[in-house]
């Protein structure tokens, strides 16, 4: 029974791991996509076209321009296990702010894993992107 339950463990234990790297991972990956949602809509409502140079990939309480609304919600939000992780935020302003202009935040952020079976297999990269009309 004991060399049963010593060969079944690390099988248990990795399945178990990695059911909860997955959960993580559509958790994250829900976040960033959520990320670029608040940030194309803060560039949406904004009426100024000022902020298009001097978007900032940085944590605010009170974000000033698309990618720090961006960042902001994603660097709440995200699991990351304690470890450093590469978030960054892009806004991609159109030619003018008439009504109706496309505004476009795009997220990316880099996924490690957690442990040392699904961490040590590498970074992957995952972004996502938003588009909202100018109002």
């Amino acid at each position: 029974m004991a060399v049963e339950f010593a060969l079944l463990v690390p099988v248990l234990l990795l399945i178990l791991f990695g059911i909860i790297n997955f959960g993580v991972l559509m958790y994250n990956q829900a976040v960033i996509t959520n990320a670029a949602r608040e940030g194309a809509r803060w560039a949406a409502i904004k009426t100024t076209a000022t902020y298009g140079t001097t978007c900032s990939n940085s944590y605010s309480l009170t974000p000033v321009d698309p990618c720090q609304t961006a960042y902001s919600y994603a660097h709440n939000n995200l699991i990351s296990f304690g470890g450093s992780y590469l978030l960054t935020a892009i806004y991609t302003p159109s030619v003018n702010f008439n009504s109706g202009t496309a505004q476009t935040v795009t997220v990316s952020y880099t996924y490690t894993g957690i442990g040392w079976f699904f961490g040590e297999r590498g970074a992957s990269q995952y972004s996502s992107t938003a588009v909202m009309l100018h109002e």
